[in-house]
This record gives structure tokens, sequence and C-alpha cells, in this order.
């Protein structure tokens, strides 16, 4: 998935979580529209394209989400948020009950490690300014200024390494 020129990084980072948790409870995989979160929250919420929070996504899916294939992502062509577009006769394919903020400092990371290691993966925040130069390996300098949504897919607690879902 590739959000282009869009600052839409949460509302992937929400639906990729939403579809984990499906998976996980149902075994079935989906994949859901991230432009119908970039574009339906932004009237509601803030965001779209500008960046947004994935707790407004995750409450905007309480209405149900569309796959990806019948409301593909556009967005990140030209920077774009687009209006929102959900056909009136569609019949949501997942919706969410509720979320949990399982931690919200860095001080709660070995929270959000035990639950990436029991649950599953996890969306989270991170400071994402040296990642423009990756090309490889573990990156072991991390800053502090929170700037970009992915999803916490792994935790290495030999090494104090993640693996996340970019």
């Amino acid at each position: 998935k590739d959000q282009g020129y869009c600052g839409s990084c949460w509302a992937f980072s929400a639906t990729e979580q939403i579809e984990s948790d499906y998976m996980r409870k149902t075994g079935d995989e989906v994949i859901l529209s991230a432009q119908q979160i970039t574009s339906c929250t932004s009237y509601i919420f803030g965001g779209g394209c500008n960046g947004g929070f994935t707790e407004n996504a995750f409450d905007y899916a309480k209405g149900g989400l569309e796959l990806d294939s019948d409301y593909p992502y556009t967005s990140g062509k030209a920077g774009v948020t687009g209006s929102c577009d959900v056909p009136s006769d569609a019949a949501a394919q997942v919706k969410t009950v509720s979320y949990t903020n399982v931690a919200s400092s860095a001080a709660d990371e070995s929270t959000m490690g035990a639950y990436v290691a029991s649950t599953g993966p996890l969306s989270i925040v991170v400071d994402a300014s040296a990642w423009s130069t990756y090309t490889g390996g573990i990156l072991s300098s991390c800053g502090t200024s929170l700037d970009h949504a992915v999803q916490a897919v792994g935790i290495d607690t030999d090494e104090g390494s993640w693996k996340v879902r970019n």
C-alpha cells in the first residue's frame, strides 16, 4: 500500500488494524478502504490528506467500512482528500464496535510489546523523521516527535526492536 502524496498514514494504520483484528477474530481476510476513511472522516473530524488521528478513524468505522476494491484509494496521486462518496446502497463490510488505547507514552512501550506479542498487530504512531533515508536493517535512532502512523506487527524482545508495517 502506498499513501502517495497524501498525509493519510493515520487512515492506513487504522484500516490495517481493523483488517488485522477482523482476520484474527473471523479467520477471513479483507482489504478495507483507506480512501473511505481519508475522504469521509475529513468532513467530520478534520484530517484527510492533512493528517489525522487513528481514533477518529476507529470512531468513523463504527458506521462501517467498504472493501478497497469497491472504494479504491485515489488520494495519493495528487494529494487531494477527495469527497466522501459512499454509495447509498452500499452494505458495510466491517464495522468496529470499540477500540482501546493500549499505551500513550514511550514509558508504556512494554505494555505495547506485551499486546503485540500476545494478541497481534497494533496501530501506533512513531517519529519517522529518520525513515526517509532508510535502506534496510534496524534503525538504531528513535526520535520523540510523533509524525507517522504505522502498524506494529512484531517485536524482538532480545534485540529490543520492533517490526512495523508501513
